[in-house]
């Protein structure tokens, strides 16, 4: 049997992710990502200072937050400990780097980080109001 290259696997595991991705009145409390190198994920219920294994790896992200007023919205940061350029996460968004390439730490202007694209380049999330 041939293996299937990291590439073909990881498209399937977003594939996967954003068909069963959960609506609103599904949430669960928590934000993921996927790390890019080895397709695991990585989870928060609360802030995160560093995403872990997944710091700068990350190709797909899910916001699926309970809805709250001012604090169902995930910052994703450039740096750790919430530093730099921050790109926001509305409730319920999935979002991988096939299908959105170009997305991009876009609040914080003239802070690290600004204007490069989020993917393999996030390092912290906190959660918040919409911003």
């Amino acid at each position: 049997m041939r293996r299937l290259s990291l590439g073909l696997m990881a498209a399937i595991a977003l594939l996967t992710a954003v068909l069963t991705a959960p609506t609103a009145s599904a949430a669960d409390g928590t934000f993921a990502v996927w790390n890019v190198t080895n397709g695991s994920r990585c989870e928060w219920s609360g802030n995160a200072p560093t995403l872990g294994s997944c710091t700068n790896k990350i190709y797909l992200l899910q916001n699926s937050g309970y809805p709250c007023s001012g604090c169902d919205w995930v910052r994703l940061y450039w740096g750790t400990n919430y530093t730099g350029a921050y790109y926001c996460v509305p409730p319920g968004q999935t979002l991988g780097q096939p299908t959105s390439p170009n997305v991009r730490f876009n609040k914080g202007s003239g802070l690290s980080g600004y204007n490069q694209v989020i993917w393999s380049n996030a390092a912290s999330a906190k959660w918040s109001g919409p911003c």
